[in-house]
């Protein structure tokens, strides 16, 4: 039998919502088809077939109600439990985070404070060795012994019978020219002055910008040539050599690194470059020396 054969029998178009809606069709369709009433033997037991249906198919839906909601219950406990879970978690993780943020920040915080002190110490260092060096001043000439790959120059000096050796780091310009404070290339061989403690040497400066005249030669060899094409002259004409010699003379070995370097742009030298060398022709102490050494009124 099937439901809708059940439910026929028992005259319901629906499923009864209870065991009562049940007995109250039961009742009243078993007067019409006991074999007492006049009804038949067949039909009364289809009524109580259809009956012991219904019951059974109303105990199914109940209990599969009672399976949905015990499952209800137990999703809603577990989503409960999740949600516990999920804020202790939350909780767990802002504190982690919190810690961490102040962490980081102590950690920001002493890398700032290391590279504050360590600016202070790159500005205080100079003053302090030329206050050092100026207390028991001594001047001496000094030679390139070496240069590296590494931005490094190699420096030495006699005084009082013995040998000081120190190594100094300058800049490359170029890609292959090492140079020094005063913006020339220090190359080995080189002499420029040093100046020191006569008590103690490690305090020490290097004046580049003071040269020997070997130096100054060697100098002129590397200069003369960019010189005599920014002013349209000769590499030979004596005029190369004057305006050489009255530039280092007037303006020192930073003046001739505007020379030397007067066709670099400004990305490559941002202290010596075409930008300087044009600003340094146009000065009024060039145009003089300029002037002189042209013989020009």
């Amino acid at each position: 039998m099937k439901i809708t054969e059940a439910l026929r029998i028992l005259e319901l178009d629906t499923l009864p919502k209870d065991e009562q809606e049940v007995s109250v069709a039961y009742k009243r369709l078993a007067k019409k088809h006991h074999p007492d009433s006049g009804g038949t033997e067949e039909a009364f037991q289809q009524l109580g077939a259809a009956v012991e249906y219904v019951l059974r198919a109303l105990a199914l839906v109940d209990a599969t109600v009672e399976r949905g909601e015990r499952r209800s219950k137990e999703a809603d406990a577990l989503a409960e439990k999740r949600a516990i879970m999920r804020a202790e978690m939350l909780k767990r993780r802002a504190e982690e985070d919190r810690k961490r943020n102040i962490q980081a920040t102590w950690g920001i915080s002493v890398i700032l404070v290391l590279i504050v002190l360590s600016g202070i110490g790159m500005l205080i260092q100079p003053r302090f060795i030329h206050w050092m060096v100026e207390k028991e001043r001594v001047e001496r000439m000094a030679t390139v012994i070496g240069t590296g790959p590494d931005r490094s120059y190699t420096i030495s000096w006699n005084y009082q019978g013995q040998t000081y050796t120190e190594m100094l780091n300058g800049r490359f310009i170029d890609g292959k020219w090492l140079v020094g404070p005063a913006g020339m290339p220090m190359m080995k061989g080189g002499k420029y002055i040093v100046s020191f403690n006569a008590r103690n040497p490690d305090y020490f400066e290097l004046k580049d910008k003071y040269i020997d005249p070997e130096t100054a030669d060697r100098y002129f060899s590397l200069v003369k040539y960019p010189l005599a094409a920014a002013l349209d002259l000769p590499d030979t004409d004596p005029d190369v050599v004057c305006i050489y010699w009255s530039v280092l003379d007037q303006f020192g070995v930073d003046g001739v690194a505007h020379l030397f370097f007067g066709a670099l742009p400004m990305r490559k030298n941002w202290k010596h470059n075409e930008r300087s060398f044009q600003a340094l022709k146009k000065s009024e102490p060039f145009q003089k020396l300029y002037r002189s050494c042209l013989g020009i009124e």
